[in-house]
């Protein structure tokens, strides 16, 4: 009696431990960022498995596709041959690599982008942080190509903070394409 006894106290020990650690895991996931982004915190609005969320400066993101830096508001759930539909409040998601650091001498980062608009005069508003906000006016229907500038200062360098370019409309609008560059 007493060996079942303490089989029975040894495998009710054991499963505790395995529940504990267990618990402990689903409080501390070792995940990539990528995945955090999408399944745990529900921030973007694709997964690529095996990826991560560094931009590589001067890349085009092909938004005909799905891309993984796309936030989960505001853009649409399927690309279409035009890109993705941008509605309301969106905007992208995104970690810059140690060598593209933008010195004090070149401070800026050129944002270029292919957008469809149904109107001429749509206005697209565009934030990044707290110190950068403008708006651009999409000067006729159809595709537009946009330019502007983002200032150095307002972008993280940090591997762990993620950099965000808000972007805002009335008029719904479909983003085909998206380039950062330091031209």
């Amino acid at each position: 009696m007493t060996y079942k006894k303490f089989g029975f106290i040894a495998a009710i020990l054991a499963l505790s431990g395995f529940y504990l650690y267990t618990f402990y895991l689903a409080a501390h996931p070792n995940v990539s960022l990528a995945y955090r982004l999408y399944y745990l915190e529900g921030k973007t609005r694709f997964w690529e498995h095996n990826s991560s969320m560094t931009y590589r400066m001067g890349n085009e993101l092909n938004l005909t596709k799905p891309s993984r830096f796309l936030s989960s508001e505001g853009w649409s759930k399927k690309p279409s041959e035009q890109g993705t539909q941008l509605k309301g409040q969106g905007g992208l998601y995104f970690l810059l690599p140690k060598q593209a650091k933008p010195s004090t001498d070149q401070s800026d980062l050129t944002v270029q982008a292919r957008i469809n608009s149904p109107e001429a005069g749509a206005l697209l508003k565009v934030a990044m942080g707290h110190d950068f906000v403008t708006t651009i006016k999409l000067a006729k229907a159809g595709l537009n190509e946009i330019n502007f500038q983002l200032p150095g200062e307002a972008l993280s360098q940090d591997p762990k903070q993620l950099n965000f370019l808000a972007l805002s409309t009335v008029t719904p609008l479909n983003v085909e394409s998206v380039r950062l560059s330091t031209e």
